[in-house]
């Protein structure tokens, strides 16, 4: 087994002092989420194990919050990978990802963030959101996928099946809000983390740490491109009731069906099949996450697709 130790930095840019309960809560964040981080990378990278990781600070500054963190990584490689060290994971090591960020597990750190603040904005506004943390996630997930050279979409299954049971996604919600702590009490002043700046702007639509703490159904949402619909019930003057399909391909229940602005009731109205642009939402059951309501998000024309 090897040790390594990868740095992590972080700067606040608020224009005051923090205070030590905030700095202790956002310090607790971090290690959460790098915890989620280190137990995602064998997934990501592989042939490597992780046999013990551990978060430790480095230096803490004032004026602007910067913390300064190296990560323990207590790894081995399995079967051929103890001979030759394939240069994915020595870019790891050597800090070779790119410009903006030291390693790799600076990258992965990131993604677990914006994933989670990417949720917590569905969870406040109860539906899916083309936010810009989650536009955020997005290219980080690119760019993971350029350096490692797995697909993207398969760097999202990794990612979403991690945090997949309630429990975990309650996790990463609550530690993503609590890792902005500093910035939204410094009105929503920027961060950096190696050398990429978070605008104020992305900051500001991650919801504060706490609004997502209240008593609700933590329903998911998985949007879904040109998906065919057979409408079993219809109401042209309502959106929101009255109307029920079946997602081909995707469920083969009858269920609720929601029309989302810029679509409306009469667009649809008297058709047996469409196709559409959907978001699936999930309740969780006692079985799990179950579907339940489709929101028809856009309709797509013959040809389209």
């Amino acid at each position: 087994m090897t040790e390594i130790r990868l740095p992590i930095s972080i700067t606040y840019e608020t224009e005051g002092p923090v205070a030590i309960g905030d700095v202790i809560v956002a310090l607790q964040a971090a290690e959460a989420i790098a915890d989620d981080a280190v137990a995602l990378l064998p997934s990501l990278i592989d042939g490597l194990q992780i046999n013990g990781s551990s978060l430790n600070v480095r230096s803490l500054e004032q004026g602007s919050l910067r913390e300064a963190f190296f990560l323990a990584l207590l790894f081995t490689y399995q079967g051929a990978l103890e001979e030759e060290v394939p240069p994915m994971i020595e870019d790891l090591f050597n800090i070779t990802v790119s410009d903006q960020y030291d390693t790799l597990a600076t990258l992965v750190f990131l993604i677990v963030i914006f994933y989670g603040a990417g949720l917590a904005i569905d969870v406040v506004k109860k539906a899916f959101s083309d936010s810009l943390p989650r536009a955020k996630f997005e290219e980080l997930v690119k760019l993971l996928a350029a350096e490692t050279g797995k697909p993207a979409a398969d760097i999202r299954d990794i990612i979403e099946a991690k945090f997949q049971k309630p429990a975990a996604a309650k996790r990463v919600v609550r530690n993503a809000g609590k890792f902005f702590l500093p910035s939204h009490k410094g009105s929503n002043a920027p961060l950096k983390v190696d050398r990429d700046t978070i605008s104020s702007e992305v900051v500001r639509q991650i919801p504060f740490d706490g609004s997502t703490d209240k008593e609700n159904d933590f329903d998911r949402y998985k949007p879904y491109e040109a998906v065919e619909l057979e409408i079993h019930a219809q109401d042209k003057d309502k959106s929101s009731t009255g109307w029920a399909a079946v997602a081909r391909g995707i469920s083969d229940k009858r269920l609720k069906v929601r029309v989302v602005e810029p679509v409306h009731p009469a667009d649809i109205w008297q058709k047996d099949v469409v196709t559409a642009d959907i978001v699936l939402v999930l309740k969780l059951t006692s079985d799990g996450y179950v579907p339940a309501e489709i929101q028809v998000t856009r309709l797509v024309e013959p040809g389209e697709n």
